[in-house]
């Protein structure tokens, strides 16, 4: 297979995997909402899937590394989170869909980071850009919002599943168009083998895992509740669904020239920039809500809060961690950062804007960022 073939395969599973995530994330708290739940149990519903993220990947990675099989673990497990996903329709009540979204969930966590292995590797060995083959799946979210936005406000949101998987299915068949690699073959020349808590112990990699939580920590209450939170400032469905957009073509953007802006600023430098504009975001969110042209400036710092986050965080993980522990350390990097962050953030989240007020969980956002920006300031390191 030619370099631009495999990567086109890479960018088509890219583009899927968000396409699904888009079709899901700015939709899925209304959508709760319609079938009766409150934001405590959406944040509770949330925080459990959290749970599995903090523990479902590494055990995933563990089978992965082991076998040597990343993407056949992928392609499995995308078809059964997809036939567990569609029971979620013929769900009655709060506690039988929390039940099949915590049964799709367990699968689900094995596709990223085992993807992100087998697409580091390849393109390792085939000289491309991960940036460019990952702005695919910023498309791929940006359509998919797009088209759905409009479709939710004349059909209603309660089609939303069945939406959410088409694409999921497009996601499982692009899932077979990719070849496997050996992940733990591609290991380092003439480096002697590093256990697993040996790399965690390292106090570079403590720091960045830790850096990494609070920025998805933060990142909970725009996950969970953005949506319902325009729509209580009198922004239309479809509104809410162009300014998601708006955000992820700004990471389109960003990742095109994303080896470029790193080779030259530095992976920790950006790092920090990224973790202090993510701060003022949420800040400016809750100040400027009621006014669409702020909203729309604001998004566009997704680039950095996000493009820059994730491409820095991918540049740490492949480097901290040797390639024999590839699998283990994507999946450590998505337990920390998506799992542990996320579960917290969305628990604290739900609770606070029942409980308090609905722009609070954007203003303890920003201070968490603000500590994450403080850790990589003083605990990461630049790697070269």
């Amino acid at each position: 297979m030619t370099p631009a073939a495999l990567h086109t395969r890479l960018g088509g599973y890219y583009f899927f995997y968000y396409a699904t995530v888009g079709a899901f994330m700015p939709y899925w708290a209304p959508y709760l909402t319609a079938r009766g739940f409150s934001a405590t149990e959406i944040g509770v519903a949330y925080a459990l899937a959290g749970l599995e993220r903090a523990v479902m990947p590494f055990v995933w990675g563990w089978i992965a590394d082991h076998s040597g099989r990343h993407i056949q673990l992928v392609r499995g497990t995308s078809v059964a989170s997809l036939a567990l996903f569609l029971l979620i329709p013929f769900a009655d009540g709060v506690w039988q869909i929390t039940a099949a979204m915590l049964a799709y969930n367990l699968f689900w966590q094995a596709l990223l980071p085992q993807f992100e292995a087998v697409s580091l590797v390849h393109l390792q060995q085939s000289g491309g850009d991960y940036s460019r083959v990952r702005l695919w799946g910023s498309v791929g979210f940006v359509v998919s919002v797009l088209s759905l936005g409009p479709l939710l406000d004349l059909w209603g949101i309660l089609p939303l599943p069945w939406l959410v998987g088409v694409l999921f299915a497009g996601m499982a068949v692009a899932s077979y168009q990719v070849p496997e690699t050996r992940v733990a073959a591609h290991a380092e020349a003439q480096a002697p083998p590093v256990s697993l808590g040996t790399v965690i112990r390292r106090p570079e990699v403590i720091a960045l895992l830790l850096a990494c939580l609070c920025s998805q920590m933060s990142f909970a209450p725009y996950y969970n509740f953005f949506t319902l939170f325009l729509e209580r400032h009198g922004h239309a469905r479809s509104v809410a669904g162009l300014l998601w957009a708006v955000a992820v073509v700004a990471e389109i953007g960003l990742f095109i020239y994303m080896s470029r802006v790193i080779a030259r600023i530095g992976a920790r430098k950006l790092l920090l920039l990224a973790l202090v504009t993510t701060a003022v975001r949420w800040g400016l969110t809750v100040l400027l809500a009621d006014y669409i042209a702020a909203l729309v400036l604001i998004q566009l710092s997704h680039a950095l809060t996000f493009g820059a986050y994730h491409a820095c965080a991918m540049h740490y993980v492949f480097r901290l961690f040797p390639a024999r522990l590839q699998g283990r350390g994507q999946a450590l990097y998505n337990a920390a950062a998506y799992g542990i962050g996320g579960s917290v953030g969305s628990l604290g989240a739900g609770w606070t804007w029942d409980h308090l007020r609905p722009e609070a969980p954007f203003l303890i956002a920003a201070v968490i960022a603000a500590v994450g920006a403080w850790v990589v300031w003083r605990k990461v390191p630049e790697l070269r």
